[in-house]
């Protein structure tokens, strides 16, 4: 559960600012194995370099549930936020909480109020998204982390009204990629390695989204979980941004997958490969995005990762002067 809260602490500086309170509900866990359970994610934000498109994380605690926050707790988690004992005594259980920078809505929300079919999202606000999405996922690349949960859920936006235009037409001035719990770090060539058993069983935390993972990872873990032998995998995760910043502005822009069904339509059981060719990727109407654009994410989603843009190519055709990124939105 994510809460909207507020520092009471007499004295605080910023009495009036609010912050995302993130409660991980990992009960029934000492408090080290509770930092472990959810480690990933905090310690990712902590080593990683602010960027204006990463949400910023503030601090990490384990704490009691107290009847302050008791309340306001969905009913399974306040059912189970008291442990009461064979001698009939109860105490609070404790669970993590991580503080993180406040930040509007999500563009999922945003897109599904503002923009539900048969509306067509405005070019401009596709550019933006595109452009400060790609800069987030381009600091990742750089920093080699792969987020691999990527999807409209995970992306936070600010917005603002323009009073400028006649329509009064709502524009997204920021947005920011959360929730990295499903991240993993790469080495100098972008590539990560997990084990599958001689069974198919993957050793090891798999990606959050597999409808935004590129073809070649799933092949290489599909193809070693048929192998029937224990193995070490490496996945190379070096067009892995650009396929998944291909595949989120095709459901921006069409609001469906550029290739239906992805991954399991185009999965061979027999070999665990995937296979598909240009015929299979949507196509994008002109009133949607204009053609450059429409076949530029086209390239991007590409099943043959040589035929892929560079993210900065894919950013660019979208964001040519840079004009659209957070600094230069006022």
């Amino acid at each position: 559960m994510v809460a909207l809260v507020a520092c009471t602490t007499p004295g605080f500086l910023w009495p009036d600012k609010q912050y995302a309170l993130k409660v991980c509900f990992n009960f029934e866990l000492d408090t080290n194995q509770a930092r472990n359970a959810y480690i990933n994610e905090f310690i990712e934000l902590v080593k990683l370099p602010s960027h204006p498109n990463i949400i910023r994380f503030l601090c990490e605690f384990v704490d009691e549930i107290h009847n302050n926050i008791r309340a306001h707790l969905p009913t399974f988690a306040r059912e189970n936020a008291i442990k009461t004992h064979r001698d009939g005594t109860q105490t609070n259980r404790k669970t993590q909480f991580f503080v993180l920078e406040h930040v509007e809505m999500s563009l999922s929300r945003l897109l599904a109020s503002r923009f539900a079919a048969p509306s067509i999202v405005p070019r401009r606000m596709v550019a933006t998204i595109m452009s400060q999405v790609g800069s987030g996922l381009r600091h990742l690349d750089r920093h080699r982390l792969a987020h691999r949960d990527l999807k409209t859920n995970n992306i936070m936006v600010e917005t603002r009204i323009n009073d400028s235009s006649t329509t009064h037409e709502i524009e997204i001035t920021r947005c920011v990629l959360i929730d990295f719990g499903t991240s993993c770090r790469l080495n100098e060539r972008m590539r990560a390695t997990t084990f599958v058993s001689d069974t198919g069983v993957i050793l090891g935390a798999h990606w959050g989204n597999a409808s935004h993972i590129a073809p070649e990872l799933h092949t290489a873990l599909g193809s070693a979980q048929r192998a029937e032998q224990r193995q070490e995998v490496e996945l190379d995760y070096s067009r892995q941004s650009v396929f998944e910043l291909g595949a989120l502005g095709f459901e921006i822009v069409n609001g469906c997958h550029p290739v239906s069904e992805y991954p399991f339509s185009v999965t061979s059981r027999a070999t665990g490969r995937i296979e598909y060719g240009d015929d299979d990727i949507a196509q994008i109407s002109a009133d949607r995005l204009g053609s450059e654009q429409a076949s530029m994410l086209r390239r991007a989603v590409s099943c043959d990762a040589s035929r892929r843009p560079s993210l900065d190519e894919l950013i660019r055709c979208f964001d040519e002067t840079g004009e659209l990124g957070v600094d230069n939105i006022v």
